[in-house]
């Protein structure tokens, strides 16, 4: 996109459509991070031209339910995160017992090795003497 100049001019003529007068003045003020009350939420979801009438009543209602319950749309609780945790600890757990035994049978076959390298040349020196 960077080396098209068709894209460049594109983008250019959207971001001067969002900042001009028809763009999005009702989003309010860049530099205000406050959260926007609930009457301006609605304003906002009336002033959707693409939504069907069905779908801003059902906005409406979803967000009043869940201002009058208090209850946030997404919320992770502690227990959430605790069984997260968990899982991941049972992973490790699981990786770190196959990783012992791998490591103990890698053992036990290279002590074998020696054992029988010994062996060979025990024998090797018992015949030449």
């Amino acid at each position: 996109m960077a080396d098209d100049p068709v894209n460049q001019q594109q983008f250019m003529q959207d971001v001067a459509a969002a900042e001009g007068p028809d763009g999005y003045i009702n989003l309010g003020d860049p530099n205000n991070l406050n959260m926007p009350s609930l009457d301006e939420v609605l304003q906002l979801i009336e002033q959707m031209k693409d939504l069907s009438e069905e779908e801003r009543e059902n906005l409406r209602e979803n967000l009043l339910k869940y201002t009058q319950t208090g209850t946030n749309v997404v919320s992770h609780s502690t227990w959430d995160y605790t069984i997260f945790l968990s899982m991941i600890v049972l992973i490790m757990v699981v990786f770190v017992f196959f990783g012992y035994k791998l490591y103990v049978a890698l053992k036990q076959r290279e002590l074998r090795k020696e054992g029988k390298l010994k062996r060979k040349e025990m024998k090797k020196t018992a015949k030449t003497n």
